[in-house]
């Protein structure tokens, strides 16, 4: 099913043309969505859910999305909207699969360099065909990824004290603007760190998979899992050293959900 579920979101990626589609806002000044994002959540519903009779999709161009199911797809079909509005060339379609509240696959394609990242649980990650693992370098050598809350700010103040104290213990910061992107690049072993103080399940859903099946770790803090109907905090990182750390520091400086 994996090589269908590829060429499915393969074949989406040929919608993300912007030139001509309408944008609109949705939620506040940062946040966009475009003719793009709806067309390409629209095939990927018809076609997955064909792949896989009965299945139920949380999309985040959904206005309503499912509770609860034995199967459910997990899809953002453009991940860094406002990346793609301004063609900036860094934007991913993400989409997980859900079975029994357990993530079991994932795929994430990033057109601009046409590279599709994909993994099934204990099957290993993958990317174009070829295995691949996390980085092994060291909390001082190792790149963070990571964001300060764009679509509500009141919460960019713990994570501006985070991202001071990591960089100061480690190498540099990226700041690419698609979760999906960021996560799959430390899969492959690009960057190191990840922290995210508010994600949505389809912002990650996809990539966890990919990082778990790297010999990376993961984990939405605070929560069982990955939620379904609510924001989480995500940590990840390459190696059980690095994770520890990093969990410390934004655990010292986040002790709760601030939501």
């Amino acid at each position: 099913m994996i090589e269908k579920i590829r060429e499915i979101v393969k074949d989406a990626s040929r919608l993300m043309n912007i030139e001509g589609k309408e944008i609109r806002q949705k939620g506040n000044a940062s946040n966009y969505v475009t003719d793009a994002d709806v067309n390409v959540q629209r095939y990927l519903t018809e076609h997955l859910q064909e792949l896989l009779p009965g299945s139920l999709v949380l999309g985040e161009e959904n206005e309503e999305n499912p509770v609860e199911g034995e199967n459910i797809w997990i899809i953002d079909p453009i991940d860094g909207t406002s990346n793609f509005i301004r063609d900036i060339g860094i934007s991913s379609i993400s989409v997980g699969l859900m079975q029994k509240g357990e993530l079991t696959l994932g795929v994430i394609y990033q057109p601009y360099r046409d590279e599709m990242y994909w993994a099934e649980a204990g099957k290993g990650a993958f990317l174009n065909g070829k295995p691949i693992r996390v980085s092994e370098r060291d909390f001082a050598h190792a790149h963070l990824c990571s964001a300060m809350s764009l679509y509500d700010k009141k919460f960019a103040k713990p994570c501006f004290r985070i991202i001071e104290r990591i960089y100061g213990e480690s190498d540099d910061l990226r700041r690419l603007g698609s979760a999906a992107t960021e996560l799959a690049y430390l899969a492959a072993g690009r960057v190191e760190l990840y922290f995210e103080i508010r994600v949505f399940p389809w912002d990650v859903a996809g990539a966890i998979p990919i990082i778990r099946e790297a010999g990376g770790y993961v984990e939405c803090l605070y929560r069982k899992g990955l939620p379904l109907q609510s924001p989480t905090a995500i940590i990840a990182a390459n190696t059980r050293e690095n994770f520890e750390r990093l969990k410390g520091i934004v655990c010292e400086e986040l002790p709760q959900l601030p939501y």
